[in-house]
């Protein structure tokens, strides 16, 4: 079995578009974020569309993945979400300007595995950060 068999994204067919809302991971770049004015990568399931976290369905983890400009892709973290709370995890990047490309993957116990990915170009490594709408509006390519 290959990989790609069990992993789902917005190009999988057997679902429809509210299900793929509800499980596909949003990821939204922030760069200095806040009074720290440190940069992180925010990422929600169900954003738009909410994902029921019951005992019976839920979201159980949610993992972000980095390509480097090296092509080397390491994991930055992961975090796991008891039934009754909200799959939404914030990762604290310390080097953002050597990463191209962030992945996230999330597991949910009935549908399986869901990942997103975006590509940041330079433009955004210089500026304050965008969501992936915004990025796709201006240009940004992810």
């Amino acid at each position: 079995m290959d990989p790609s068999d069990i992993m789902k994204n917005d190009r999988s067919h057997k679902y429809d578009s509210q299900s793929k809302e509800r499980h596909i991971p949003s990821i939204e770049v922030l760069k200095n974020y806040g009074n720290s004015g440190k940069d992180y990568i925010h990422v929600v399931v169900g954003e738009n569309v909410k994902h029921p976290n019951s005992l019976q369905h839920q979201i159980q983890w949610i993992e972000l993945y980095a390509r480097t400009k090296m092509q080397n892709t390491i994991q930055i973290g992961r975090v796991n979400f008891a039934p009754g709370t909200s799959p939404d995890a914030l990762f604290r990047l310390i080097y953002f300007g050597k990463y191209r490309e962030f992945c996230a993957l999330a597991y949910c116990n009935v549908h399986g595995l869901w990942q997103n990915c975006i590509e940041i170009r330079e433009e955004l490594r210089l500026t304050a950060g965008c969501r992936r709408e915004k990025c796709l509006q201006e240009g940004f390519g992810v």
